[in-house]
């Protein structure tokens, strides 16, 4: 008769592909509310930690959400449950839901985050474009860079983005006719990596949450930027990490439902006149 893995199983598991070693110091990840030691039966996975997400967990009898964001990123001083974050911890530890998330170790993991922007690219040549600090671990980092099979003008690429992350549009700087070889990418927020776009040589940087200085500083440069969003550039990712889950729980005989909230959205929309 097939198990049901406990919370920390799951967790275990998911470390084979992101380790928490590769985790930004700032970070929180792992098993953030629950009984590590809780036998889990069905599981969602979804971006962030959301008042419809915990619904739909209950609503599926979930044992378990997995995500990206992690729900608590600083210590928290007290339960007070007027406000949202105590809110929802309070929620889940009632229904005995556990919660854990994988962030900046997914960020860095290879075929994590960045690598679905790799292969929404068809990017060649591909290597970190912040190597991990564990020197064994030479394919892992934040962002990626790449060299496109082809050259394309900026704006055919913006096209590409566009379709492939099925957003309404996006931020640019650059010539919409200037030939872009390679790529940096780096799913969700980038702008701290800059520096590090430019020591790389890429003509474009995607990612999200672009400075207005650094727009400026790449039109004075003549280099390219496009910020196609926080939750669009990341969202991809999701699918995976849902794959992955149903596979491991498959190839070790668990008896475990991975399920995936599809209908999560950004925070923020487009709105035009």
């Amino acid at each position: 008769m097939k198990q049901c893995p406990s919370v920390s199983d799951i967790w275990k598991a998911l470390e084979e592909w992101a380790p928490a070693s590769l985790a930004e110091e700032w970070d929180n990840v792992g098993i953030q509310v629950g009984d590590p030691l809780a036998r889990v039966k069905r599981l969602v996975t979804a971006l962030d930690v959301t008042i419809p997400l915990v619904d739909y967990a209950i609503e599926q009898n979930a044992n378990m959400i997995l995500t990206h964001h992690p729900l608590i990123f600083s210590p928290i001083k007290k339960l007070d449950l007027s406000t949202p974050i105590p809110a929802l911890i309070a929620r889940l530890i009632k229904k005995d839901i556990a919660l854990a998330s994988a962030h900046t170790n997914l960020d860095s993991a290879l075929d994590g985050v960045s690598d679905e922007l790799v292969s929404l690219l068809n990017l060649k040549e591909v290597t970190p474009l912040v190597p991990s600090s564990d020197k064994t671990e030479t394919s892992t980092g934040l962002g990626r860079t790449g060299i496109l099979p082809e050259p394309l003008k900026l704006k055919e690429v913006i096209d590409r983005i566009i379709k492939g992350l099925d957003v309404p549009g996006v931020s640019a700087a650059g010539d919409p006719d200037m030939t872009i070889r390679k790529i940096a990418v780096c799913g969700g927020s980038g702008s701290s990596l800059w520096p590090e776009f430019l020591k790389c040589g890429a003509d474009l940087f995607l990612t999200a949450e672009i400075k207005h200085n650094i727009f400026r500083e790449a039109e004075m440069l003549g280099l390219a930027v496009i910020d196609a969003g926080h939750f669009a550039t990341e969202w991809p990712v999701i699918p995976a990490l849902t794959k992955f889950m149903q596979d491991i729980a498959e190839k070790r005989g668990w008896n475990l439902e991975v399920l995936m909230l599809r209908d999560q959205t950004a925070p923020a929309s487009w709105y035009s006149s």
